[in-house]
C-alpha cells in the first residue's frame, strides 16, 4: 500500500528540554490510527510535527524526517500542505476566524485561492456530508460543542483532504456528542480518508482503529493492532477503557443520614427554564451524578444551587440567599480559569486567615502531592496545563469549608491515571461532604458516584447507579428515559 506518512524523529526538543526521542513509524494510505499514552508524554508535539504546525508556528529543534504523501514536510511551500491535510484541534474555537458557519468552512478555500464556483459547490457539499446544511448561517462561537466539531470536520473536506489530524476532538463533548463524532469518523473511514487521531478516551475509538501508538516519556512504548488490544494493555498503560459498554459502577450506597435537601427548584438562566423542578436529598457518603444533554441546565442548576446566579424558584437546606449559598457551597467551575486570582498556586490555596494553621497546611501540602501539583505550587495558575488547572480548581471546592461541593467536569481530558486521582480525591471528601457531580466521563461516574440525578425535557429523576449501568448509558445517548 502507498504510505500517507513516514515519520523517522530522532529528537525533538523545546530548549534544553527533549520532548520527543526516537519516533519511527510509517501510516498507510486510508489508515485510522490513534496515538494515546499519559498526559506529558508528546502526542500533541507529535501531532504538531506531523501537521507542520511544528516549527511553522511552534518553536523547536527538530532532528530527523518527516513525510507526507511522500514528500518531505520541508519540501512543501508554505501553507501548500493545508491542501492535503486538515486539522481539527481539541477546541474548535481556536482554528474559527469567521463569524458565520458558511464562511468558516468556505475560508481555507478562499485562502487557497479556489475558484469560486467549485469553492461554493465544495462547500455546499461539505455541509450537506456531515448534515449541518441548517447551520449555514449560524454564528460558529454560539454553537454546541459537537455542532462546532462538525464545522472544523466540514472545513477539512472543501479540499477533500487525503488526511485528517485531530487532537483530542472528544474532550470538551457529551456522550451523545462523541457517539456523532464516531459516526461522522467511520465516515472518514469509509471514504478512504488517512485519520491520525491523539486522544485519551478511547472506547468510542474501538470499534474503528487499525493501530494505536502508544507513546511514554516522549519515545515510542509500542504499537498496537486492534486485535492486540486487551483489558491487560489497558491495565499495564494506565490507558482509558476500550469498552466502555462493559464498565460496571463500584461505589457502595450511601448511609441514611441526610445532609443536603433541594426543594422545588426551577433551573432557570435568562429565557432558559426546565419544565420541571428539581427535588433531591444528598446523605452522607453520597456523590450525585447530574446528568442530561447539552443545554438543558445543568451548569445553571448548579449555579443556582451555589448562589452564583439567582435562584427564582425552591428552597435549599443551606441558605435561602444568594450570600447564605455561597458561603455554604464549594464549586469547580467547568471554566476553571474563571476561579484564579491570586498570583501563584499556593496562594490561591491558603488564604490569608489559615495562612498560620498547621492543620490546614498539611492538609494542602498533601493535595498538591496527591494531584501532583506539588512542583507547581509557585507557579502562576494561568501557566499550569489544561489538566494541571482543572485539578487546582478541584482543589480549591475540596479545601474549602462547606456543607456540599458541585463539581462541574472536573476531568475533561485528564487521561486515566490523573482522572483516578481526581476519582479517589472525591471518595475521600464525601465521608464528609456531600458531591454532586456534573459529568459525562463515564468511567468517573462509575468509579465515585452511588447516585444519578437524571434531568430531561420530560422530567427527572433519581437513581441508583450500581444496577443502573444500561439504564444511564441508554440515558445519555438518547436523553429520554
Amino acid at each position: 500500500m502507498a504510505k500517507s506518512i513516514k515519520v523517522d524523529i530522532e529528537k525533538f526538543s523545546y530548549g534544553e528540554k527533549t520532548i520527543l526521542q526516537d519516533i519511527h513509524f510509517s501510516v498507510e494510505k486510508g489508515e485510522f490510527i490513534v496515538i494515546t499514552g499519559l498526559s506529558g508524554c508528546g502526542k500533541t508535539s507529535l501531532l504538531r510535527l506531523l501537521n507542520g504546525l511544528i516549527p511553522n508556528l511552534y518553536d523547536g529543534e527538530v532532528s530527523g524526517t518527516i513525510k507526507i504523501l511522500d514528500r518531505s514536510l520541508s519540501d512543501y511551500k508554505k501553507g501548500e500542505i493545508a491542501k492535503y491535510v486538515g486539522n481539527v484541534f481539541q477546541n474548535p474555537n481556536d482554528q474559527f476566524f469567521s463569524r458565520e458557519v458558511e464562511n468558516e468552512v468556505a475560508l481555507i478555500g478562499e485562502n487557497m485561492g479556489m475558484a469560486r464556483p467549485l469553492l461554493r459547490e465544495r462547500v455546499r457539499d461539505a455541509l450537506q456530508e456531515l448534515n449541518i446544511t441548517d447551520l449555514k448561517d449560524k454564528n460558529v462561537r454560539e454553537l454546541s460543542g459537537g455542532q462546532k466539531q462538525k464545522v472544523a470536520i466540514a472545513s477539512t473536506l472543501v479540499f477533500d483532504s487525503e488526511i485528517i489530524f485531530f487532537d483530542e476532538p472528544s474532550a470538551n463533548l457529551d456522550y451523545k456528542a462523541t457517539n456523532d463524532l464516531e459516526k461522522i469518523l467511520k465516515h472518514l473511514k469509509e471514504q478512504g480518508k488517512t485519520v491520525i487521531i491523539a486522544e485519551h478516551r478511547l472506547s468510542y475509538l474501538s470499534r474503528l482503529l487499525d493501530r494505536l501508538i502508544l507513546l511514554k516519556d516522549g519515545k515510542l512504548r509500542a504499537i498496537f493492532t486492534v486485535e492486540e488490544l486487551t483489558a491487560d494493555v489497558e491495565r499495564e498503560n494506565n490507558l482509558r477503557s476500550f469498552h466502555q459498554q462493559d464498565l460496571k459502577a463500584t461505589m457502595e450506597a450511601p448511609n441514611n443520614d441526610p445532609m443536603i435537601h433541594i426543594e422545588d427548584v426551577s433551573v432557570s438562566n435568562h429565557e432558559y427554564c426546565l419544565k420541571e423542578p428539581v427535588n433531591f436529598t444528598l446523605n452522607q457518603g453520597e456523590c450525585m451524578a447530574l446528568i442530561g444533554e447539552n443545554g438543558i441546565g445543568k451548569t445553571s442548576l448548579a449555579k443556582e444551587l451555589t448562589g452564583l446566579i439567582p435562584m427564582r424558584k425552591g428552597n435549599t437546606s443551606y441558605g435561602q440567599s444568594a450570600r447564605s449559598r455561597l458561603s455554604h457551597v464549594a464549586i469547580s467551575l467547568q471554566n476553571c480559569s474563571n476561579m484564579f486570582f491570586c498570583e501563584t498556586v499556593e496562594k490561591e490555596l491558603i488564604p490569608r486567615d489559615k495562612s498560620r494553621d498547621q492543620r490546614y497546611l498539611a492538609e494542602v501540602k498533601k493535595y498538591l502531592i496527591e494531584m501532583e501539583l506539588w512542583d507547581k505550587r509557585l507557579l502562576n495558575p494561568h501557566d499550569l496545563s489544561g489538566g494541571e488547572k482543572q485539578r487546582l480548581a478541584l482543589l480549591i471546592a475540596l479545601l474549602k469549608d462547606s456543607e456540599f461541593v458541585i463539581l462541574d467536569e472536573p476531568t475533561t481530558g485528564l487521561d486515566y491515571r490523573r482522572m483516578t486521582l481526581v476519582a479517589n480525591a472525591i471518595k475521600e471528601k464525601i465521608k464528609s461532604t456531600p458531591v454532586m457531580l456534573i459529568t459525562h466521563d463515564i468511567e468517573l461516574m462509575f468509579q465515585t458516584c452511588n447516585t444519578a440525578y437524571l434531568l430531561s425535557k420530560n422530567g427527572n429523576k433519581k437513581i441508583d447507579v450500581p444496577g443502573n449501568e444500561r439504564i444511564i448509558l441508554d440515558f445519555l445517548e438518547q436523553n429520554t428515559f
